[in-house]
């Protein structure tokens, strides 16, 4: 037996590669605080962390907040923090894959290095229908997508529908060398929020997606051509207008606030069989 719990701590010692959903684990002590700072948490706060790889993140999160769920796939990792965590009854380790699992019904926020080769999975559970209660968070992604989810201008409808909800920004790059073993590119933490009021209730969240992805149909086309075929001429002038748009600019720059102004004007001014539909 002794021989046996030996040759499994050897195991955990020396395992330092990615999981298959592509994990490098974190392991630079500025990077770490600035990433649980970034959140801001409460002792009343319950902290959902994807990826908790040797809870480097997962145990100076339990000192600020009420209540940590460690979510980790790799059953070696998973019974190391039990370990430690012995004697952290605030601390729940669940050895599962974040996809399948359920989300936390009351609030909750995140704070993760989340593997990045499942980031868009990520991201549709947390922001969309499944995570109603998901309040604020703060992940690493790799540089690129952390990019494309806070630069100001954007052609991706699911994003769009998604900044109805929430606020996007880009906090920090994270060096690929503050990893182990480092991905092949930079990382950033972003920090996600959700909005004190949605710019647009979630039960047209379906009907948002169809009008921007129809609208975002050509990135460079100018907000008068690409929302023609909604509107009428006279209408056009009109929401153009009240969304303090200008007819030549490229819908890929809208604001959120000039989306929501224009799905608005559709639903109220726009005969229900123009609306465009997924």
């Amino acid at each position: 037996m002794r021989r046996q719990n030996k040759k499994h701590r050897t195991i955990r010692k020396c395992k330092s590669g990615p999981n298959f959903t592509g994990q490098h684990l974190l392991h630079n002590p500025k990077t770490i605080k600035q990433l649980i700072e970034t959140v801001r948490l409460q002792p009343t706060d319950t902290v959902l962390e994807i990826g908790a790889g040797k809870g480097v993140i997962t145990f100076p999160v339990a000192e600020k907040a009420g209540k940590v769920i460690a979510v980790e796939i790799d059953a070696d990792y998973a019974d190391l923090l039990r370990e430690k965590a012995k004697c952290s009854p605030h601390i729940t380790i669940i050895q599962t894959d974040i996809r399948e699992m359920r989300l936390p019904a009351r609030p909750f926020c995140v704070v993760a290095n989340i593997p990045f080769s499942i980031t868009t999975a990520i991201l549709e559970k947390l922001l969309g229908s499944e995570g109603k209660a998901f309040q604020r968070g703060a992940l690493i992604l790799e540089k690129g997508a952390a990019r494309r989810f806070t630069e100001h201008a954007t052609s991706d409808p699911r994003l769009l529908m998604w900044r109805m909800h929430f606020l996007f920004a880009m906090i920090t790059v994270v060096p690929r060398t503050h990893f182990a073993p480092p991905p092949r590119v930079d990382a950033a933490i972003i920090r996600i929020t959700r909005r004190d009021r949605p710019l647009v209730p979630a039960k047209d969240n379906t009907r948002f997606l169809a009008f921007a992805a129809y609208v975002v149909r050509q990135s460079r086309l100018s907000a008068a051509e690409a929302l023609k075929g909604i509107f009428t001429p006279a209408q056009l002038k009109k929401v153009l207008m009240s969304a303090n748009a200008d007819r030549e600019q490229p819908v890929a720059s809208l604001s959120p606030e000039q989306w929501a102004s224009l799905f608005h004007a559709m639903l109220q001014h726009v005969a229900p069989y123009r609306w465009p539909r997924l």
